[in-house]
């Protein structure tokens, strides 16, 4: 194709234009809605990658005609000393510059963008809210924290996954399965001199209320103790038998479960934890359940 065009117009002159950009993206695009849209992101790819292989030929000697059929050619800059020459060295020095800031935007976008690489050098917590809140229902959000435990001052510095955001102050849970509140307050078991946040596996994070009325525990939440879930429970419960309450609150976690005579009180309780611990016990009450779903365990990628 190339020998063919040579051989009918002048070098750099209808190849190198908005005309044939233009018919260029007709045939790419119009491939892809073809194909229903399948082939969008490689129309987007040939498109840009097309203007701007002719373009960059705009400062070079001979220039381009931008505007064909127009004959005219225009090349920058306007000083013949500083345009660049086919093969010369100023042209392999714009090569290795432009592929040095190719790998750095390739490396900053699959790192989860300049907001979130922004967002680790301040290590602040409004920035982990930020990616939380951009991210949160479509993926696992990890933090990273570096700070110290409030009931002992025991160093902390490890990653944990996001619950929820509440206010200021995160829900987070360790690779062992222990919840923790991070923030500043007085409520808080951990407090966070730095924390970065990362966009990990894709999942979906649906909210489900759910109103029983004097049934099994086990009954009632076992149907969602499925593999590939994570679930949290939150709400207010009367169970049955409190004197068959062996649950023992952890003093350095997040107080996931408070039982008061008859009555149940969950915050972000993994499921898991509520199933082992109440499983003998009739309840009533209403609940809503954070279920976590990760894309990878259930077919989708």
């Amino acid at each position: 194709m190339s020998n063919w065009l040579e051989r009918r117009f002048p070098h750099r002159s209808c190849t190198h234009s908005f005309f044939a950009s233009i018919v260029v993206a007709a045939i790419a695009y119009g491939v892809s809605f073809l194909a229903g849209g399948k082939f969008l992101n490689l129309a987007h790819a040939i498109t840009t990658g097309y203007f701007f292989g002719w373009f960059i030929d705009l400062f070079t000697k001979s220039g381009i005609e931008i505007f064909w059929p127009a004959r005219e050619r225009y090349v920058c800059p306007g000083n013949r000393k500083f345009r660049l020459k086919s093969g010369g060295s100023a042209e392999y020095m714009v090569m290795i510059a432009s592929l040095a800031i190719a790998l750095i935007i390739f490396n900053v976008n699959a790192n989860g963008g300049v907001i979130n690489q922004f967002n680790r050098l301040m290590a602040t917590s409004a920035g982990v809210t930020e990616i939380y809140n951009q991210s949160g229902s479509t993926h696992v959000i990890f933090a990273h924290i570096k700070g110290v435990r409030s009931g002992d001052r025991f160093p902390v510095d490890g990653d944990f996954r996001i619950v929820e955001v509440k206010g200021q102050d995160f829900i987070v849970q360790s690779p062992s399965g222990e919840i923790y509140k991070v923030g500043t307050d007085a409520s808080a078991q951990i407090v966070a001199d730095q924390i970065t946040a990362d966009v990990k596996a894709a999942a979906i994070t649906n909210l489900e209320p759910l109103i029983i009325d004097d049934e099994p525990l086990p009954s009632v939440l076992n149907k969602f103790n499925r593999a590939g879930s994570t679930v949290f429970l939150t709400g207010q419960l009367t169970i049955d038998d409190p004197e068959g309450v062996t649950y023992i609150p952890d003093p350095y976690q997040f107080p996931i479960i408070n039982v008061s005579k008859e009555s149940l009180t969950l915050d972000v309780a993994p499921l898991p934890t509520v199933l082992k611990y109440f499983h003998d016990q009739y309840i009533t009450g209403k609940l809503q359940l954070r279920i976590i779903n990760e894309a990878t365990t259930t077919g989708n990628t």
